[in-house]
């Protein structure tokens, strides 16, 4: 049994702060207001709070009261069989939720987890909570105007009979994989089968290999010894009369008189003091002829006048003068002619030296390209084809004996190899089959057993029977809400038909379509079908719900089903229904009025 006791919640829809209401206070209670004053409300704050959505599509940014534009809060307390729950909403940029279970915090990490939580705790779906728990003239109870097969889904919802519904479904799942398990083993067996048809031997019985035929190996090494020879016939005699050459020419090297001058000239000698000494006297000498040239020149001039002061210059010191430097320009000369002499004297060493080593390197070189091992006599090519011709005879020979003797002992080996093989396999094959055999009869067996239980989860078996029976109970409860709110005109029939649920509606006596029923007659159907789904509730399971909100559903009766409505509901134990209305008062119920002053709506009452 699920209780819900006190709804308290702030700036909800039309709603300001600090709004509550005892929800099991009375058995039966109006709720009255003017339309627009938020009496329809109250159900929606109901299901967001338990499910954080409502049965209308409202967005959360339309829930929160547009004057206050704050957010809104709302906390539920309620209880489930013996133990207390306590659930507060909180929303603003985010949404927090608390759940309390005894006084003890159970909230998850997320909200969204917390309502999972909170689910499985009341055991309803949303939908179904919104049908059993809010009625009106616009959104009437949906199962009986539904097609027959969601009626009948709905009922296995509603009734929480899907565990055979879960179970159908998890018995021709294991049907779906046994079946192929057996047409797999049935697979494998006739595959094995024919096989062992294909593959049955006449004659067991094994072949003997030849024998290989010798060959000598050094005939062998000679032939290709003779072959590499001819190949390179052309190449041997360039080779040979190049050998010959470096041999003739290494003949003609004095290495002995190279080797004597190397050791009387071993080291090249350095020209640089010489060149350097030649360059400093032919600059001497320059400075000292242009010196001259220049005494030379004032010699020539008439006046003899120095170009610097402009003295007369005496001739006797310019001819002085010029004796003096042409002497040193002389001298100079001399200097230069030594030292050119002694430069061409270390260039010659020089030159012997270098002329020694070149011509030990030369002998040294053609020394190193002397094949020592070729001969130096050319090769008869004419001998050298006879010879391999005879011996490539003789290897053709042995390779055609050879390849018979080979694809015999290849076919001999096939042969063999298959009938091992084929043996080998019969016996494994047979084996097999017979696991094959023994594991499908076990699978069968199990295939048929799992077939009966689908069969008996079906919509055709213990659900169906289980819905036969629940269906007849609800037939007969909803035909004793309706016979008193139709003075016993109207009577209704469930009909179960594989996996629909079809309703026939009866009016004194005469089929007629449910959706050809007046307003008013369609309330007494619908009010007495919902009373009767929530007592039989109450009796199979834990979802029973103390809470019935009925609005505006007084508008389409008449005075006197009014009047049997209220009688009925006076009488239901554990029911706690609000008649919603905006015009229309019962002196003798409990009364709860919804005022809207500047926008705002509060209870009263």
């Amino acid at each position: 049994m699920i209780t819900l006791e006190k709804l308290t919640w702030s700036n909800c829809f039309s709603y300001g702060s600090d709004n509550e209401i005892e929800l099991n206070r009375d058995n039966l209670t109006q709720l009255i207001g003017t339309n627009g004053a938020g009496k329809s409300s109250i159900p929606l704050i109901l299901e967001e709070v338990l499910f954080n959505k409502n049965s209308k599509g409202i967005k959360k940014a339309d829930i929160a009261n547009r004057t206050v534009n704050n957010g809104y809060d709302i906390a539920l307390d309620f209880t489930v069989n013996e133990d207390s729950y306590h659930i507060d909403v909180v929303r603003r940029a985010n949404i927090k939720v608390k759940l309390l279970k005894n006084g003890e915090d159970i909230s998850s990490h997320t909200a969204t987890n917390t309502y999972k939580t909170l689910e499985e705790i009341i055991g309803i779906d949303f939908k179904t909570f919104s049908q059993i728990v809010y009625q009106n003239t616009n959104a009437s109870l949906q199962f009986l105007t539904a097609t027959d097969t969601n009626r009948k889904k709905f009922l296995i919802d509603l009734l929480q009979l899907d565990k055979y519904v879960s179970y159908f479904d998890v018995f021709r799942e294991l049907s779906r994989t046994l079946g192929s398990d057996v047409a797999r083993v049935d697979g494998k067996i006739a595959t094995i089968e024919k096989w062992l048809k294909d593959n049955k031997l006449e004659d067991t019985s094994l072949l003997s290999k030849m024998d290989l035929p010798k060959y000598s190996e050094e005939d062998g090494k000679t032939l290709r010894s003779l072959q590499i020879e001819f190949e390179n016939i052309s190449e041997n005699i360039k080779k040979i009369n190049q050998n010959n050459y470096y041999r003739k020419e290494l003949e003609s090297i004095d290495i002995h008189e190279h080797r004597r001058l190397l050791a009387e000239h071993p080291e090249k000698l350095d020209t640089t003091q010489y060149i350097e000494s030649i360059a400093t006297w032919k600059s001497e000498q320059a400075y000292e002829q242009s010196m001259y040239d220049k005494y030379q020149r004032l010699l020539d001039l008439e006046t003899h006048e120095c170009p610097t002061c402009g003295e007369d210059v005496n001739i006797d010191f310019i001819k002085g003068q010029m004796a003096k430097h042409l002497k040193t320009v002389e001298y100079c000369e001399k200097e230069i002619q030594k030292q050119t002499e002694r430069l061409t004297e270390v260039k010659t060493k020089n030159t012997i030296h270098e002329s020694a080593k070149r011509g030990i390197k030369h002998w040294e070189e053609t020394y190193r390209s002397i094949d020592q091992n070729l001969s130096s006599d050319i090769p008869d090519a004419e001998e050298l084809k006879y010879r391999i011709a005879e011996l490539s005879n003789q290897y053709k020979q042995y390779q055609t004996d050879l390849r018979e003797a080979i694809d015999h002992n290849n076919n001999v080996e096939r042969h063999n190899t298959r009938i091992a093989i084929i043996v080998e396999q019969e016996t494994n094959f047979e084996t097999e089959l017979a696991e094959l055999i023994e594991n499908l009869e076990k699978v069968e067996d199990k295939l048929a057993s799992v077939e009966i239980l689908k069969k008996a989860f079906s919509t055709n078996g213990l659900l169906a029977y289980k819905i036969e029976n629940l269906v007849k109970d609800l037939e007969e409860l909803t035909n004793e809400y309706l016979a008193e709110l139709s003075d016993g005109r109207f009577s209704l029939e469930f009909v179960v038909l594989n996996d629909k649920l079809n309703v026939i509606i009866e009016d004194n006596g005469k089929s007629v379509d449910i959706l050809s029923l007046s307003a008013g007659e369609l309330a007494r159907v619908n009010t007495a079908t919902l009373l009767a789904i929530r007592k039989l509730m109450s009796s199979i399971s834990k979802s029973q719900i103390n809470i019935l909100f009925l609005d505006e559903v007084t508008n389409v009766l008449d005075e006197l089903g009014k009047e049997r409505l209220v009688e009925i509901l006076l009488k239901e134990e554990n029911l706690n229904t609000y008649i919603v209305s905006h015009g229309w008062t019962h002196p003798l119920l409990e009364k709860i009025e919804v005022i809207k002053e500047d926008e705002v709506s509060k209870l009263d009452g």
